[in-house]
């Protein structure tokens, strides 16, 4: 096995919006994660229940690990999920990508879900209603079962739960895996602020944040300032920067890498899938510009679909460009 994702296991509702107004009914900022009750969940979806929609399998380190294993690095899933029929399809959902579903099931719990609420710029603003995911342990995460694997990738929206967060990087790290933490979303960090440094200053060797959430880590929106800034704490640092692509560091090492031309039409789990992509060079030890040009290939097709869950028709354009970056050949615009 070669990555291990540890995250809330969630079912995505992708809602089509046909402009900010529900956003400022509901006082959230465009582009944020923010937690619900099951009561405000149930509220909200008789809210948006006349707009477009539909369901797939998520949650940010799942997205990652599906992206990881249809490239073909081997993967497995730490999760909780309820013991109904949305847990049941996550867990063949990983089982049909020939993902190790490593699930606890809480017998009295739903399954947790995502409100995705897309607009059309492709921009998406979460409410999430954690339900089971919040149960989520670390009775997989032996030192035993980790030695041997190359990653443990951890999501940030996993900062509230630092029984469980922290002792999997400590563990990870005891065994001589490399510790890799998703920012996950600037409202998060801004939160957990004092809690995301600890763990990056202890544990964290890749550290992946869009231009947002690396200015909320650092408190500067210049995001070669905030690259640098965060170099000096963990081994490497991926900054993405959106249309204009990401920027790399590690050590004396500094990386601007591109992305291909792309038509967004939602960017849901496009930093999950960059992660995917990146991970996936990483565990077959290529450079880092090869490992950055896969993320960007990844997550610059993603964005031209609904849903981080991408079609076989994607994933067919997909491979044949990542061959070609593992051939040593650039593919994305400098």
């Amino acid at each position: 096995m070669a990555i291990i994702g540890l995250g809330n296991a969630l079912t995505d509702i992708l809602v089509q919006l046909p402009d900010e107004s529900i956003l400022q009914e509901l006082g959230v900022e465009r582009g944020g994660m923010y937690l619900i009750d099951g009561k405000q969940h149930r509220r909200m979806m008789d809210r948006i229940g006349h707009l477009p929609q539909s369901m797939a399998a998520g949650g940010s380190a799942a997205n990652m690990v599906s992206g990881v294993a249809t490239l073909g690095t081997q993967a497995a899933y730490v999760g909780q999920i309820g013991a109904d029929t949305t847990g049941e399809a996550f867990r063949r959902c990983q089982q049909r990508k020939r993902i190790e579903p490593l699930l606890g099931v809480s017998e009295a719990t739903p399954s947790g879900k995502c409100i995705s609420m897309v607009l059309p710029d492709g921009e998406r603003t979460m409410l999430t209603y954690l339900g089971a995911a919040l149960e989520i342990g670390t009775q997989q995460l032996t030192p035993a079962n980790m030695r041997g694997h190359k990653v443990l990738f951890v999501e940030g929206y996993l900062l509230n739960c630092p029984d469980v967060i922290e002792p999997a990087m400590r563990t990870a790290q005891e065994a001589g895996v490399a510790v890799a933490l998703d920012a996950a979303s600037f409202t998060v960090i801004r939160e957990f602020k004092d809690y995301a440094d600890r763990l990056i200053d202890r544990y964290v060797d890749i550290l992946f944040a869009n231009e947002d959430e690396a200015a909320a880590l650092t408190g500067t929106d210049i995001p070669e300032q905030a690259l640098e800034m965060l170099a000096r704490r963990c081994g490497i640092v991926v900054v993405k920067v959106g249309a204009k692509g990401s920027l790399i560091a590690h050590g004396g090492e500094r990386y601007r890498i591109g992305t291909i031309d792309a038509r967004p039409v939602d960017k849901t789990g496009a930093g999950d899938l960059y992660a995917a992509g990146f991970l996936h060079g990483f565990a077959k030890g290529l450079s880092l510009r090869q490992c950055g040009e896969m993320g960007a290939v990844v997550s610059s097709k993603s964005i031209e679909v609904i849903g981080a869950e991408l079609p076989e028709r994607v994933w067919d354009s997909i491979r044949p460009l990542i061959a070609k970056i593992e051939a040593g050949e650039s593919v994305v615009r400098s």
